[in-house]
C-alpha cells in the first residue's frame, strides 16, 4: 500500500511538472481574443451571454482554458460538441497551452461562423499577466459588482466538487470574511490594469440599468462593431418577477438582484460586510 501511494505521488508530481512546462512554454499570438473575468457572481455569465448573441462574436460556456491546469477535455467536448478524440489530438499536437487555446478558439469560431472569440471564466482576472504576454492584441473586460451583493450571491452558489465518481454542484458554506477577501483580491488584481489601453471595466449595475449604453462603451473599447439589431435585442426589458431567480439566464437583463444584500443579510451581517469592504466600495464609487 505504501509503495502504491508513493508511486501515485510521483506520477502526480510528474504530471504537474509537465503541465507547468506546457503552460510556461514560450508562445506569442496575434489573435484578438476577448478575455472576460472578475470576482465570482459579478455578472460575467450575463456579459458573455450578451456577447454570444452578437453576429461577430462567439462566447460559449466557461472553458477555464486560461487558468492553470483547470480545464477538462471531456467537459469541453460535451459543451462544445467537439469529438473527444479531436480535442485530445488538438492538445497533444500543441506545443504549449497557448497554442492549444488558439487551436480551440479557431475550431469554435469556425463552427459558429464568427470572427472573434470571447472567453469568460471569472478566474481569468488572476492570470492576466500570463494571458497578455501571449496575446498582446487581446482585450480584457473586467466586470465589477457591488461586493456586498457579490457576497450574498457567492454564499448561495454551489461549487463543483468530485462526488461519487462524478462532478457535482455542492454548496460549501464559508465565512462572510472569506467571500469578502475573494472579492477584494479579484477586484484589486483587475484594477491594477486600469492604465493599460487593452483593459476596460464595466459595472454590473450599469449593465442591468442601461444595457445598451454599457455594452456600447465596452464595444467601442474592444473594437467590436455596434450592430443596431443586436443592441436593440440585448436592451429589451424582461419581466423582473419572472426572472428574479436567474436574471442572467440566456442573457435576459434584469436589475432584480441589485441591492439583494438588504434582504439576504441580517443587520449584523450587513455591518460586518460593510466594515470589510468599505474602502474598496468607496474607491469604486459605491455607496458606503
Amino acid at each position: 500500500m505504501a509503495g502504491s501511494t508513493i508511486a501515485a505521488r510521483l506520477r502526480n508530481r510528474v504530471t504537474r511538472l509537465r503541465q507547468r512546462r506546457w503552460r510556461t512554454a514560450a508562445y506569442s499570438s496575434a489573435q484578438r481574443h476577448i478575455i472576460m473575468g472578475g470576482a465570482p457572481r459579478s455578472g460575467t455569465t450575463l456579459l458573455r451571454r450578451l456577447f454570444d448573441r452578437h453576429p461577430d462574436v462567439c462566447s460559449g460556456a466557461e472553458t477555464k482554458l486560461f487558468v492553470p491546469a483547470a480545464f477538462n477535455l471531456a467537459w469541453l467536448a460535451q459543451a462544445y460538441g467537439i469529438p473527444p478524440d479531436e480535442l485530445v489530438a488538438m492538445r497533444d499536437g500543441s506545443g504549449s497551452q497557448g497554442a492549444f487555446i488558439d487551436a480551440f478558439a479557431d475550431r469554435v469560431r469556425r463552427d459558429a461562423g464568427k470572427q472573434r472569440w470571447a472567453e469568460k471564466t471569472p478566474m481569468n482576472i488572476r492570470s492576466l499577466d500570463w494571458i497578455m504576454s501571449r496575446w498582446p492584441d487581446a482585450s480584457i473586460v473586467h466586470i465589477i459588482r457591488d461586493g456586498r451583493d457579490v457576497i450574498c450571491s457567492m454564499r448561495q452558489h454551489p461549487d463543483w466538487r468530485w462526488v461519487d465518481g462524478a462532478w457535482q454542484k455542492v454548496l460549501v458554506p464559508r465565512s462572510l470574511e472569506s467571500y469578502a477577501r475573494r472579492w477584494l483580491a479579484d477586484t484589486a488584481t483587475g484594477m491594477a490594469w486600469r492604465s493599460d489601453r487593452r483593459y476596460v471595466e464595466v459595472r454590473y449595475e450599469d449593465l442591468v440599468a442601461d444595457p445598451a449604453a454599457a455594452i456600447r462603451g465596452v464595444c467601442q473599447a474592444i473594437e467590436v462593431r455596434l450592430d443596431p439589431d443586436w443592441l436593440a435585442a440585448v436592451a429589451r426589458p424582461v419581466d423582473e418577477a419572472a426572472s428574479r431567480d436567474r436574471p442572467d439566464y440566456e442573457g435576459a437583463v434584469s436589475a432584480a438582484s441589485v441591492g439583494r444584500r438588504r434582504v439576504d443579510l441580517s443587520a449584523m451581517e450587513q455591518a460586518q460586510v460593510d466594515r470589510l469592504c468599505r474602502a474598496r466600495l468607496i474607491e469604486l464609487g459605491y455607496d458606503s
